[in-house]
Order: C-alpha cells, then sequence, then structure tokens
C-alpha cells in the first residue's frame, strides 16, 4: 500500500522536490501518508500537507498558494471556470471511492432494502 502512494504522488506531482498539497481532511491521512513516504525515499523533497476543507484546497490552487488541492467531490462549475479564468487547468485524478455497508441485527425480520427507501431514512422523510 505504501509503495502505491508513493508511485501515485510521484505521477501526480512529476517528482517535483517541493510542494504544498491542501484540502480534503478526509484526503489528508492517504496524502500525508503519501507525503511521508515519498520525503522517505527522497530525502531533499520538501512536501507540506494542510487540510482545511475540499472548497479550501480548491480555492487555494485556483489562486496558486497550493500545488495540488485535495478534494472528496468534484469541482463545482463555477470554480472550474475561476480556475481556468486564472490560468489554471485542473485535473481530477481519483484516489480513493468511499463505501458504505448497511448491517442490521439477526433480530430485525428485514431481508432487502432499497436505495430510495436508506435515502428516506438518512434524510428522516
Amino acid at each position: 500500500m505504501k509503495n502505491l502512494l508513493v508511485l501515485s504522488l510521484l505521477a501526480v506531482i512529476g517528482f517535483s522536490q517541493n510542494l504544498v498539497i491542501q484540502g480534503s481532511t478526509t484526503v489528508l491521512p492517504i496524502a500525508q501518508a503519501a507525503a511521508e513516504a515519498y520525503m522517505e525515499i527522497n530525502k531533499d523533497a520538501d512536501i507540506t500537507v494542510r487540510g482545511g476543507g475540499s472548497g479550501t484546497g480548491i480555492a487555494a490552487l485556483i489562486d496558486g498558494a497550493t500545488d495540488i488541492a485535495n478534494s472528496s467531490r468534484p469541482m463545482k462549475t463555477k470554480e472550474m471556470k475561476q480556475a481556468r479564468e486564472k490560468g489554471v487547468d485542473p485535473v481530477g485524478t481519483v484516489i480513493a471511492l468511499d463505501g458504505i455497508a448497511i448491517i442490521v441485527h439477526k433480530s430485525n425480520p428485514i431481508n432487502e432494502i432499497s436505495i430510495d427507501d436508506l435515502k428516506k431514512i438518512y434524510t428522516g422523510k
């Protein structure tokens, strides 16, 4: 896993030695682990990883304050437009997907449930 993270980071950063990565707190542990693994192999590398949220990372990318924006959501149309207006052409790379498992107690008589019904339960409808 660690080697995969290093290779992914290398591919994304183009072997740069000094980077700032900022954004999603969900992605933060993955980015931090990848940065640490990269810096273990490349002693001259200096990679700073910050959280703050997806929107913060995207805004920093648009403003030129970060090299990589971590986001746990796609960029909004407005953000893409702002980026391009500033000469930034963001390229998305999926590094992980969320999974959800619904588990019920064995005494619960339910055998199956639709996605729509689950949505209603979790939205309070």
